[in-house]
């Protein structure tokens, strides 16, 4: 089983620069495990990298020990880290999903800087872009529709253009063996009933309906981030100002932008603020677009602790602690 498609889009985006450490994401399931395999086997100088969440117990310890063998019996350099992510979650007020990502990612930094890897490789593949496509399409997302950068900083995506079924041949092929996190079979997760009860029947209109919304994620991609320097550029020339925890912009600009652009605009100066954006939707931007040109609109209160001001001809959005912001510039 060739990946052509991982080698193609390392290509186009310059993922894997020769001679350079890539710091690969391994949780021991079959994806991150093929991900380590391959980019070990095509000859890039990688280390792996995997994070204990504290959750299951003596599973999670038999990942790690998975992990660290399969490193140790190809010479690859292997880094752990742990955390306790329920604790997170609650010190947080999140869920352990979210606190999970968080944490993961804080750790894939963190270790990345130590050893100094020029990139971070995680085993998100075309399936899990579709995936991520209908489950922003059902929450009503706008900024979401272009599924998961295949490049974005540190971090690349090779699989992107690999389905699922591939890489499962690719690992059965190639006789790697790998962990089930059974978190992953529980449909209470809005991502695990996509995989387990959507994507397969969509699959059975068409075989390549993963390739395809993949695929169609990325043009949207390219769409929005066109569309978002232009959105970018109207606010800086409109008197957008942006502070810390407090961002501001003269009613009118919002206002005398196109549809196509407005709602953008608001998402852009949200996108600002240290706040999560996962709760945000279409529904919160187009509030607060129909806020700067209410004859009667004065504030919104947003989530996470956002609110949004209209006062003398000027939108203001802050945190609770940014109502007056002295770094604001």
């Amino acid at each position: 089983m060739r990946l052509d498609a991982a080698e193609a889009l390392a290509k186009r985006f310059d993922m894997l620069p020769e001679g350079k450490l890539v710091l690969a994401a391994v949780s021991g399931g079959v994806d991150s495990i093929s991900l380590l395999h391959w980019l070990h086997e095509r000859g890039t100088r990688v280390a792996a990298a995997h994070l204990h969440h504290g959750l299951r117990g003596a599973a999670a310890d038999g990942d790690e020990a998975f992990v660290r063998d399969f490193c140790a019996a190809r010479g690859i350099p292997f880094y752990a880290g742990h955390e306790d992510v329920g604790a997170l979650a609650a010190s947080w007020g999140v869920s352990t999903e979210e606190a999970g990502r968080r944490a993961r990612y804080a750790f894939l930094e963190r270790t990345a800087a130590e050893t100094g890897a020029a990139r971070v490789a995680t085993a998100h593949h075309a399936d899990d872009n579709a995936e991520t496509l209908l489950f922003q399409l059902v929450r009503g997302a706008r900024s979401g529709l272009g599924g998961i950068a295949p490049a974005r900083g540190i971090y690349v995506r090779p699989f992107l253009g690999v389905t699922r079924a591939q890489l499962e041949a690719y690992a059965e092929e190639n006789g790697l063996g790998h962990r089930l996190d059974e978190m992953n079979l529980d449909d209470a997760f809005a991502r695990n009933y996509i995989r387990h009860e959507i994507m397969p029947r969509l699959s059975r209109l068409n075989a390549a309906a993963a390739v395809h919304m993949a695929e169609t994620a990325r043009t949207l991609r390219e769409e929005s981030d066109y569309l978002d320097a232009l959105a970018r550029e109207r606010l800086e020339r409109g008197g957008a100002r942006f502070g810390a925890l407090r961002v501001t912009v003269p009613d009118k600009t919002i206002n005398a932008a196109p549809d196509a652009l407005r709602c953008r605009m608001v998402r852009l100066l949200l996108d600002a603020l240290p706040v999560g954006k996962r709760d945000f939707t279409a529904r919160h931007y187009a509030a607060i677009a129909e806020l700067c040109a209410s004859a009667y609109g004065r504030h919104l209160d947003l989530p996470h602790g956002v609110r949004a001001e209209r006062s003398g001809g000027v939108l203001a959005l802050h945190t609770r602690e940014g109502k007056t912001d002295p770094q604001q510039k």
